[in-house]
């Protein structure tokens, strides 16, 4: 007997049609009929195939994590999950091959930091008549007659406030050349964004350029709790109590996070200290919500350029 028709012959020992299944989980009766005749290739990808056969099990009174290891050579996506990980895998070895050093990032800061000085130096030569040869024995003439008469005399420079005015250039191009380093200078930053609401279940977008993700959930009461990654693992399945919680959980290599919890009006979930705000059409509801949060990870230098 397959896990299909386990779940089939529970569903008939207890009286209920696909349709009262469907009522209770929210998931469509096409998938809950594949789920029963094992015809997994319907749906919609391994992780939903994990999260409604635990969903259906669960409803039906069954132990979903006993349910899911007592039939889990049966299930069809082990080389599915194993080909995902692989290209998940590549794909970062990839991506960290082509990160330029970190020190080609201030190159460009550097180069205009140091045009600018050379072109303040120029300027102040200038001023100082260092390139006009006929001042320059002008003022040797005059030196020399004046020591001759036993007097030194300093001449004053041709325009007065030419000095002043090569000081406020000086500053202008240090506050522009500040500025500059300052934008290139960002902190790390992450979003949350709610994309949809229906039937007590979210779904989110979590935008980042922070490499480490710490996932922390507390509870001012009791609340039954799971979390799952991308692939089914479980990292959670309990009640959180107001004693035992806040429970952290890394979440840095997740590419999506499942979360399922009751009580929704005393539960606080926060990534990286930016809180999860729960819909406000839940009002003071107490049933059972689910909440997907796919994760979008990007380069500091690339939010910059955008």
């Amino acid at each position: 007997m397959g896990i299909g028709e386990r779940l089939k012959q529970e569903r008939e020992m207890k009286n209920l049609s696909l349709n009262d299944i469907q009522k209770q989980t929210k998931i469509q009766t096409r998938y809950l009929s594949a789920i029963e005749q094992e015809r997994f290739n319907v749906m919609p990808g391994s992780f939903y195939v994990r999260a409604f056969i635990k969903e259906y099990a669960t409803t039906l009174g069954l132990d979903a994590e006993q349910l899911m290891e007592e039939y889990h050579h049966d299930l069809p996506f082990d080389q599915e999950e194993k080909v995902v990980l692989s290209r998940v895998n590549s794909s970062k070895k990839n991506s960290s091959t082509t990160k330029a050093p970190v020190i080609f990032s201030f190159l460009p800061t550097v180069i205009v930091v140091v045009l600018l000085i050379g072109i303040a130096f120029v300027v102040w030569l200038f001023s100082q008549g260092y390139f006009g040869g006929e001042d320059k024995g002008a003022n040797i003439e005059q030196t020399e007659s004046d020591n001759g008469a036993g007097n030194q005399v300093q001449l004053p420079p041709k325009n007065p406030t030419e000095g002043e005015d090569q000081a406020e250039d000086t500053e202008q191009n240090e506050e522009q050349v500040d500025e500059k380093e300052q934008s290139t200078d960002q902190e790390p930053t992450t979003e949350i964004n709610l994309d949809s609401f229906a039937n007590n279940e979210s779904n989110y977008t979590l935008v980042t350029t922070e490499e480490e993700l710490e996932l922390v959930i507390s509870t001012e009461g009791q609340n039954w709790l799971e979390i799952e990654n991308e692939d089914g693992e479980s990292f959670y399945y309990s009640t959180l109590t107001n004693d035992n919680s806040p429970e952290s959980i890394d979440i840095s290599d997740f590419s999506q996070v499942y979360l399922r919890f009751g009580e929704p009006n005393s539960i606080q979930i926060e990534i990286n200290g930016k809180p999860v705000e729960l819909s406000e059409e839940l009002g003071n509801t107490t049933q059972v919500q689910k909440m997907w949060i796919d994760i979008q990870k990007e380069s500091v230098s690339s939010n910059n350029e955008n």
